[in-house]
């Protein structure tokens, strides 16, 4: 078939052929309704590695204290177990503590300036005789 045939073939059936070029691939080419363009690609439903490891330090765990069991998130045990071996002295524990300390804005000053000072001179009276306290 040559391309007079093609021609003579779309006159004949009414219709335009369909174009062909950059951004309009050809028709038997294209992806066909519902199916992927990737069909071995991410899951879905599948989590990047920040909402995997936030959803694993939030899921609890029983910890023992004491006589008693509670339940805390794997975050609160994890730094638990660091504050535990910075008081026995191990120095890798107690270089993690503070760093999360400071990380955590734990060492920043909390100062307030004094901007006025007053003084305040208070008289106060006995109620029965109406006496100052410090006269004798």
């Amino acid at each position: 078939m040559s391309i007079t045939d093609l021609d003579e073939f779309a006159e004949h059936s009414g219709n335009a052929p369909a174009k062909v070029g950059y951004g309009c691939p050809p028709v038997h080419s294209q992806f066909k309704p519902g199916q992927s363009g990737n069909p071995s690609g991410r899951a879905k439903g599948g989590q990047n590695l920040k909402t995997l490891f936030n959803k694993i330090l939030s899921e609890e765990v029983s910890l023992r204290e004491g006589a008693g069991v509670k339940k805390v998130s794997k975050a609160e045990a994890v730094l638990r177990g660091v504050v535990l071996g910075a008081l026995k002295g191990d120095p890798r524990s107690m270089a993690m503590l503070l760093r999360l300390a400071e990380q955590a804005g734990g060492f920043e000053d909390q100062r307030s300036e004094i901007t006025k000072i007053d003084r305040v001179i208070v008289n106060w009276q006995h109620p029965e005789d109406g006496r100052a306290s410090g006269a004798a």
